[in-house]
């Protein structure tokens, strides 16, 4: 008996958190929570948004033999449709599953409505001398902006190699 009326004195006498405040910490931590996930989700929506507004597109291909050293070089028009200036990263040609990339040391701004060019050659932008394009094969040509954004084309090299120029 004596025990047991202990335990009930013990029982009357522990303080908790008054309702009031558990009620107030609760409402700061789902604030809290708001918040974060507020700016999480605003942050992802302007990255994509600078995605989306990023447009590019290869309005020619041209196969070249510069200076009669061989078929070493492609030069390529590049044409900014998006509603924001575009930068060039990279560059890619693809043929038979090899893809040989040209990473732009100084990259290539190119603004809205304008279009601007490129030289895919040996030797350049970390392009190997020995590169060479062949006749009458089917090269994949894609172009990489900073913003993630690429472009894709697929163009035959000519039927014979052009005289030097």
């Amino acid at each position: 008996m004596i025990i047991q009326k202990s335990i009930r004195k013990f029982i009357k006498d522990t303080k908790a958190i008054s309702p009031i405040i558990a009620t107030l910490l609760l409402i700061a931590i789902a604030v809290a929570a708001s918040v974060i996930t507020y700016s999480w989700v605003m942050s992802m929506i302007a990255s994509q948004s600078q995605q989306a507004q990023t447009q590019i597109r290869i309005d020619a291909v041209e196969f070249k033999n510069s200076a009669g050293l061989g078929p070493d070089a492609i030069a390529l028009t590049i044409r900014n449709t998006g509603s924001v200036a575009a930068t060039i990263e990279s560059v890619s040609i693809t043929l038979h599953e090899k893809t040989t990339v040209a990473t732009l040391s100084s990259k290539i701004t190119i603004q809205t409505g304008s279009a601007g060019t490129y030289s895919f050659k040996a030797g350049q932008d970390n392009v190997p001398a020995s590169w060479k394009w062949s006749v009458q094969e089917d090269y994949t040509i894609r172009t990489t902006c900073t913003t993630g954004f690429f472009y894709d084309r697929l163009s035959v090299s000519p039927s014979s190699i052009p005289s030097a120029g």
